[in-house]
């Protein structure tokens, strides 16, 4: 098919996985304007009703891991970098909101 990825390319994988994490909040929005985070479309954990506004949600920690991984910051330089240059970006109507995830495992 020509939306799938190749089996052999994780890369393809998460670009894939990526897409598919951006456009199912774009449905689930039902044509409402969203505000993404370019290049975090894999910390996005779902959406959010505000004031009747469809917010995408981010996973703070997962934001941090990519800063870690992706442009090889350490942590404390990723959690000042994701406080002063996206978080204090996003203060208008519209803008996303930001959670810790707890960690919870089910067994």
């Amino acid at each position: 098919m020509k939306d799938e990825p190749r089996a052999g390319n994780p890369l393809g994988r998460q670009v894939h996985d990526q897409v598919m994490l951006r456009q199912a909040c774009v449905d689930a929005a039902g044509g409402e304007p969203l505000m993404f985070i370019d290049g975090h479309d894999t910390a996005i954990v779902g959406l959010v009703e505000v004031d009747g506004e469809p917010r995408v949600v981010y996973d703070i920690e997962a934001i941090v891991h990519e800063l870690m991984r992706r442009d090889g910051m350490d942590s404390d330089g990723a959690v000042e970098f994701l406080e002063y240059n996206v978080m204090a970006a996003c203060f208008s109507g519209g803008s996303p909101l930001f959670v810790h995830s707890l960690g919870w495992a089910s067994d």
